[in-house]
């Protein structure tokens, strides 16, 4: 069946599609490197455009350098310089007085130490200076965290948490910005933050200690005050010296949200006993804090429904808390209705729910934009019997809902699709007013299924049409395709896009072999 006889099955529960979208392309140029992958899209007080796309290249795709593009409004290119790294790379970046800042980690081997600097450089010419920000010596590594981490990428790189060796994560406001080291320690649970302003000046620091052992505590998320650089970080503590997640049908475990600035140090801890909460993320608005997440009413591997944690930001005091069930229309949205009751009480909740969005909206109501991410290994034997090991990653359906400021589901929907691969899976989400959309690629076969349902599919990158969805404030659905791949010298990398909420602009960058262009989208 044809996509415009699809359409007007959807929409029975959609609504006619009005909103304005216009779009601004770049002429496609070359990259001297195939894999580049868009990082930042920073727009100045005149509407100009800077881009930071990393590019890789070997047998191991190392990470080689950043193309930095200055464009004007009309996406005409103004200048554009390569920034080759070694064992640097960059970690943030804003722009503020005419001039580009980036956040740079550099580990120096010969000086076994690790250092972070401010790059900056004026938008017309992008010739870049450094400073120093912080450094760590090995001594200094033994004073803060009683350990030695050196060297960085030798045999001791497990003893570093995750990737948090210097995590910078920017206030919304671009006012302050944090960074976060996370290190082990096998008796307490160890954090350094460096807080500093924008004109990289620093306001504090603090080493926070925990007294638990370190595989007992798992670090979630950070945020930072745009209006004095309090830092917000929110962990999870597993309980009677196990990391089960349950004990005598109970949770074994809770949340800590941590409140840190130049006078010390609050921490808060809140848990339900009978609800099973995978990860929440951390909500720091303008005089709002809250913690958003999904639950399970058996375990934390299938979610049933939403929560929310409303906070006080001065005193973490906890205001209210609230979980709610996801609605029969999401159900529906997902299994259909009757030929589907089996498969939905199979199931008993829905699984692989990854956050990829979460946003406040003006009257305080919540955004939760997520997908079904997961991964697959399979192993099969030759005639020869050689073994060989695939690895498949998933993006499954796109999951939508809106709480309103208490955590009252407003509505819930489901958005159906399959997608392998990294080349033109997932998506690109922004609120706009009182609707979401989302910026997906896929085939213009879209499939029909049960109680007026679609499902989106996936194609090859070559063929990938550009498509936006949308839900508006009463959770009605509607879809459109801006871009026909017949139309289109390039696909559009919906996995790396980057989105300005003050502008209302999307940002992708589109790829064919070392073809690009930069398409940017307002609404």
């Amino acid at each position: 069946m044809k996509t415009t006889a699809l359409f007007i099955l959807f929409l029975f529960t959609c609504n006619i599609y009005s909103q304005d979208v216009s779009m601004v392309k770049s002429e496609i140029f070359k990259d001297s490197k195939k894999n580049s992958s868009l990082l930042f899209s920073l727009e100045d007080s005149n509407g100009e455009i800077i881009t930071i796309r990393s590019y890789r290249g070997g047998m191991m795709q190392k990470l080689k350098g950043y193309y930095i593009q200055h464009f004007d409004t009309n996406l005409r290119l103004l200048k554009e310089v390569e920034y080759d790294v070694e064992d640097n790379h960059i970690k943030n970046a804003f722009i503020k007085d005419g001039q580009l800042h980036l956040i740079e980690f550099d580990y120096k081997k010969k000086e076994d130490r690790i250092v972070f600097n401010s790059v900056s450089a004026n938008l017309d010419d992008l010739k870049f200076s450094k400073k120093e920000l912080i450094s760590f010596s090995e001594d200094n590594m033994q004073k803060y965290f009683g350990a030695i981490f050196f060297p960085f990428f030798g045999s001791n790189l497990s003893q570093v948490d995750r990737d948090h060796m210097g995590e910078v994560v920017l206030s919304a406001n671009k006012a302050f910005f944090v960074i976060n080291f996370d290190f082990k320690d096998k008796d307490k649970e160890t954090h350094k933050v460096f807080v500093f302003n924008s004109d990289f000046e620093k306001v504090f620091e603090k080493l926070i200690k925990k007294d638990i052992k370190d595989m007992l505590f798992e670090y979630n998320s950070i945020d930072v005050d745009g209006k004095d650089g309090t830092v917000y970080f929110l962990g999870k503590s597993f309980e009677n010296d196990s990391r089960r997640t349950k004990k005598k049908g109970k949770a074994n475990y809770h949340f800590e949200l941590f409140k840190v600035n130049a006078e010390g140090q609050q921490q808060v801890s809140f848990k339900n006993a009978d609800k099973f909460i995978s990860s929440l993320e951390l909500i720091k608005g303008e005089d709002r804090l809250a913690c958003v997440g999904f639950y399970g009413k058996k375990d934390e591997f299938r979610s049933n429904g939403v929560c929310l944690f409303n906070l006080n930001s001065e005193s973490l005091e906890m205001e209210n808390q609230k979980f709610t069930a996801f609605s029969e229309e999401f159900m529906t949205d997902k299994y259909g209705d009757k030929e589907n009751k089996k498969k939905r009480k199979k199931e008993k909740g829905v699984r692989n729910i990854d956050f990829k969005g979460v946003y406040i909206m003006e009257n305080g109501d919540i955004v939760v934009n997520a997908e079904e991410f997961y991964i697959t290994v399979y192993t099969s034997m030759s005639s020869t019997g050689a073994m060989t090991t695939r690895t498949v990653y998933h993006f499954d359906d796109i999951i939508s809902l809106r709480l309103d400021k208490d955590g009252g589901l407003k509505w819930a929907r489901n958005i159906n699709k399959a997608q392998t691969g990294f080349a033109n899976s997932s998506f690109t989400s922004i609120p706009v007013g009182e609707s979401s959309y989302f910026f997906i690629n896929c085939s213009d076969n879209i499939k029909k299924l049960s109680q007026d349902r679609i499902a989106f599919r996936q194609t090859n990158a070559k063929k990938s049409n550009l498509y936006m969805i949308s839900i508006n404030k009463d959770g009605a659905i509607d879809f459109k395709k801006l871009i026909d791949d017949k139309d289109s010298k390039v696909y559009y990398k919906v996995n790396d896009g980057v989105i300005n909420l003050n502008k209302q602009t999307v940002t992708l960058s589109g790829k064919k072999k070392k073809n690009t262009r930069i398409l940017k989208i307002k609404i």
